[in-house]
């Protein structure tokens, strides 16, 4: 069986019913722009079934000469959240309809009044739900599966630096060796913070473990500005808030916040930090960056990143320090180990 992904549109609601437009596309040509919905949204709607199936909708199989009708797929599904794609779970045995099977769906939804309950579902978040049934059948209907053969993941998977395309298009699905891996610590963190957190605290979490929000706020309040520590380049843009004790490593989420249990690095060295290819060492009453032995010094010369480069500490406040030097001797042992 072939093994696909498509994207389907952002929903707090499990899928169950529309969740209005927070968190929805920005982008003014897209259908839930214009509608202030999408079809996938009652994906999980499983009170409504014809003869067991779920009778649903995915953008990624519309296309003009509905050239899937009749296939039957593994479906991954992604959702993009915070400018991440999520990929929550798939759809084993996923049939696309034909014709004629999705025009039945629709007299079944009309017969037993199914379109007016999507509709006033809508008309709850003031949506305009004139246009809930389309008049073409397979713009409402694509697909049919049994519930059973939704498998939703406990654990959310990032799949971002995987597939490029977040358009609402069908994509062959990678392999297990490229992509959803359970172990991927992003995964874990996203599911730490989804379980674990309150709605507030989650959303500082979930944007601090992408680089940005409140973590990088903190960062830059306790270094005194936005540069980086290596080469005190100031663009913004160039700047990543890398965390010096390892996310999946804090104890709490005060530590995974916490301004001095970080460093805003330019992407090319939070990558060699990330990886405990460089560190900062202290000596005396400083610290110094120390790099791996088996880098090429020359080629990081050229990049702004030389052996011995101190960092400035000088806006960091007592109490502050004190954590941050906690927070590096965990670094260096890493390090130390990689050595």
């Amino acid at each position: 069986m072939l093994e696909k992904i498509t994207r389907i549109c952002w929903n707090s609601n499990e899928w169950k019913n529309p969740s209005g437009a927070i968190g929805k596309s920005n982008d003014q040509n897209s259908f839930e722009v214009e509608r202030g919905y999408g079809h996938e949204e009652w994906l999980q709607d499983f009170d409504k079934l014809i003869d067991g199936f779920k009778y649903s909708f995915l953008q990624g199989l519309n296309t003009k000469n509905h050239c899937h009708q009749g296939e039957i797929y593994s479906i991954w599904l992604y959702t993009m959240q915070n400018q991440r794609k999520i990929c929550i779970g798939k759809i084993n045995n996923a049939e696309c309809l034909t014709q004629v099977q999705a025009s039945e769906a629709v007299s079944q939804y009309r017969k037993k009044s199914w379109f007016n309950e999507m509709a006033n579902d809508l008309d709850i978040l003031d949506i305009n739900s004139s246009l809930i049934i389309e008049n073409e059948a397979l713009f409402n209907f694509n697909v049919r599966f049994k519930p059973e053969d939704f498998e939703k993941y406990a654990r959310p998977i990032d799949i971002t630096d995987t597939y490029r395309n977040d358009r609402y298009v069908l994509l062959n699905r990678l392999s297990d060796s490229d992509v959803l891996d359970d172990q991927d610590i992003l995964t874990s963190d996203l599911l730490n913070i989804i379980e674990d957190s309150l709605e507030t605290e989650r959303d500082q979490l979930i944007k601090a473990r992408i680089g940005q929000g409140k973590f990088r706020n903190n960062v830059a309040n306790e270094w005194g500005g936005e540069k980086c520590a290596v080469t005190l380049i100031d663009i913004k843009e160039m700047l990543i808030a890398s965390h010096i004790k390892s996310w999946k490593d804090c104890n709490s989420s005060s530590e995974r916040l916490d301004g001095a249990n970080g460093l805003l690095l330019c992407a090319h060295i939070d990558k060699l930090f990330d990886n405990h290819m460089l560190t900062f060492i202290r000596k005396r009453n400083g610290y110094y960056l120390e790099i791996q032995k088996e880098l090429d010094l020359n080629i990081l010369k050229r990049l702004g990143i030389d052996n011995g480069i101190e960092l400035d500490l000088y806006h960091l406040k007592n109490d502050a320090r004190s954590r941050f030097d906690e927070y590096m001797k965990h670094h260096n042992q890493l390090f130390l180990n990689k050595s």
